[in-house]
């Protein structure tokens, strides 16, 4: 009976790490992505471009309403699934801060909460720019 548990918990385990795997996707090298997260007070409409390697988001921009000026990262590591974060601290109170991953190589998901544009948070789906 001991072994034969053991055996559905391997088989159990090995299942688990087969469907996390098939979840990662990463993004297209060299690639740029766009998209707009639908918040209130004001529309956060977002960039991101990957570097040639593959391994970090080259740039990271982030337009809130019209009439400001972007907010833009350099440099933001993609892990080896394909996700990403980052925070922006001024002392210990955190002004904006995202998070995201790649769903396809063609599509990435990302939430983003700014206290810097108003409050405005919420996230989207964003795609490959053709």
């Amino acid at each position: 009976m001991k072994r034969f548990l053991g055996i559905v918990v391997l088989i159990a385990g090995a299942c688990l790490v087969v469907a996390v795997a098939a979840l990662a996707a990463l993004p297209k090298k060299g690639a740029t992505y766009e998209g707009t997260i639908k918040s209130s007070p004001f529309e956060m409409k977002i960039n991101i471009g990957v570097s040639k390697t593959g391994t970090k988001l080259q740039h990271f921009t982030y337009y809130c309403g019209t009439g400001r000026a972007p907010t833009t990262v350099f440099g933001i590591p993609i892990d080896a699934s394909g996700h990403f974060k980052y925070t922006k601290m001024t002392g210990s109170l955190v002004v904006w801060k995202m998070a995201g991953h790649f769903v396809s190589s063609a599509k990435a998901f990302i939430s983003l909460n700014s206290v810097a544009c108003g409050g405005s948070k919420g996230s989207a789906t964003i795609a490959l720019k053709t």
